[in-house]
């Protein structure tokens, strides 16, 4: 009994191990939402900027002044919506190229994919 107790004691330490995250990956995403942030506000004011040069979204004088608003700086809101939008879309480039090159494999939990029978001719 003594040495199946150590020996399930040892597998359940090596589990928990293996369930924890490094605390690195953590602070990457942390670092990616930062970043993505960032970029998405640089990119808000570059596309405003070249908007105006190139007029390729005729873009309200409301959107830009927001009525509810008029203390913020003009186009503000709009920044902050393009940078949410870049945001959204870029996240979810990122997460199809990291779901291409890691796929996702079974863990001792899950259910193996059912097969399939051959289907009865009569």
């Amino acid at each position: 009994m003594g040495r199946a107790t150590w020996k399930y004691e040892q597998q359940e330490k090596e589990r928990v191990a293996r369930k924890q995250i490094h605390p690195l990956w953590r602070g990457v995403g942390c670092i990616m939402i930062i970043l993505l942030g960032g970029t998405g506000y640089l990119f808000a004011e570059w596309f405003l900027a070249a908007n105006q040069v190139s007029g390729w979204l005729p873009i309200p004088v409301e959107v830009l002044r927001v009525p509810f608003a008029p203390w913020l700086p003009a186009g503000l809101v709009f920044k902050l919506g393009v940078a949410l939008i870049f945001m959204i879309v870029s996240y979810g480039l990122v997460s199809i190229l990291y779901a291409i090159l890691f796929p996702p494999q079974l863990g001792e939990h899950d259910v193996p994919p059912l097969k399939r029978r051959p289907r009865r001719r009569r």
